[in-house]
């Protein structure tokens, strides 16, 4: 796991978001087979993204529906 993240660290910002769309696809299909354990793992790295970023939940859902429109 160290490697892959030192060669992601690596790429640049354009080249990261491409990679996020390459590997989305996956994390849906591992999401959909146990959303209920995916949400408990990752929620404490998902709070603290959004507490780095000075987005709340409210702020977060307000962008996702900007961008989904």
């Amino acid at each position: 796991m160290e490697s892959i993240k030192s060669e992601f660290d690596r790429l640049s910002d354009d080249e990261k978001l491409d990679f996020f769309k390459m590997i989305m696809p996956a994390m849906c299909r591992i999401f959909k087979q146990n959303p209920q354990k995916i949400m408990e793992d990752m929620m404490p790295y998902c709070k603290e993204v959004m507490k780095d970023c000075n987005l709340d939940m409210s702020k977060m859902i307000d962008v996702m529906n900007k961008m989904s429109k």
